[in-house]
């Protein structure tokens, strides 16, 4: 995001020297100018088509989701918005209130460990006259921002330069609120990571055999205060001598060992071999074709994860057992 600083006199009012900040985002002007254009309310379209990956809603509530923002501001910036289609707050009761509000502690602190960012700017326009580009559905915008994030290339490239691309972002910050709505409830089971891994150049899906000769999906603990997006890529490495890379997101799956319940978000990755991944291709990894792999994996739950995630990347899936 681009911050220009202007001094701006205010003779006549006593204000002279002023400094007054503006934020420019001209990269959304297609947006704003209406050259995208929607059927109907796309917060009302997008939940309602049921495919959360492809519409970017990171989260359902009961009253309100969190959805990623097509046309950035920055990189991370999401949507707060209410099932509802209302245009004024004083439309929305008590409770939609309460959750629309109370996500945002919630989205801040995952953004803050995905992204690393040192502030946020977080607000709404109500009305098409406060900048609404969707003036009949209010939502809540929450932009990440990091010292000097602030440059020239959208005033003078027309261009917003981000990092990554929105499905990497999406992907990150997925994975964290999964497992992070374990936190302080009641739920028990242990929060861990993994990975659907592609092996990159190779057009090859990369399994892990485990102690009990299961064959499996990488996956393992997350340490305090890692990330879940880190934990992943730490366990491919660690577990299959994989450099790797998040490009998407696969899902989640919840099973039992010895007793207790694990809950894993899968992300999926692009990977390359590391100097000691001969040593682990020769014990404990598989590098298969993407069909030969769905079909090698023992659970039918990782089966069906896997399937969907190459289905999604257009890689051939084969049949179902």
């Amino acid at each position: 995001m681009l911050r220009s600083v202007l001094n701006v006199s205010w003779g006549m009012s006593g204000f002279a020297g002023t400094t007054m900040e503006r934020l420019w985002t001209p990269w959304r002007l297609r947006y704003v100018a209406g050259d995208v254009r929607h059927e109907g309310c796309i917060f009302c379209a997008k939940p309602a088509a049921g495919d959360d990956v492809e519409h970017l809603i990171l989260y359902r509530g009961e009253r309100a989701y969190l959805i990623m923002n097509l046309f950035p501001y920055n990189t991370g910036h999401v949507m707060v918005v209410p099932f509802q289609h209302a245009a004024e707050l004083s439309e929305l009761d008590p409770a939609t209130n309460a959750e629309l509000f109370g996500l945002l502690p919630w989205l801040t602190e995952a953004q803050r460990r995905v992204l690393r960012c040192d502030g946020f700017n977080i607000g709404l326009n109500l009305g098409a006259v406060a900048g609404a580009g969707i003036s009949d559905h209010l939502h809540v915008h929450v932009v990440p921002r990091w010292q000097g994030d602030a440059n020239f290339m959208p005033i003078l490239a027309n261009t917003m330069v981000l990092p990554e691309l929105i499905p990497v972002t999406y992907a990150k910050l997925r994975a964290e609120l999964e497992l992070s709505a374990l936190a302080g409830g009641t739920e028990t089971a242990i929060p861990q990571a993994g990975a659907v891994v592609l092996l990159e150049g190779h057009g090859k899906v990369a399994l892990r055999r485990a102690s009990d000769g299961t064959i499996v999906l990488p996956k393992g603990h997350i340490e305090p205060g890692e990330p879940v997006y880190r934990a992943a890529l730490r366990e491919v490495r660690e577990e299959m001598g994989l450099r790797a890379q998040v490009i998407g997101w696969a899902g989640t799956l919840r099973f039992t060992v010895d007793s207790q319940e694990r809950l894993v978000a899968y992300l999926v990755v692009s990977a390359e071999p590391e100097p000691d991944f001969e040593r682990h291709l020769e014990s404990d990894t598989l590098l298969l074709d993407p069909a030969d792999a769905v079909v090698a994996l023992t659970h039918e739950p990782a089966r069906e994860l896997l399937r969907a995630s190459l289905s999604r990347l257009g890689l051939p899936v084969g049949a179902s057992r």
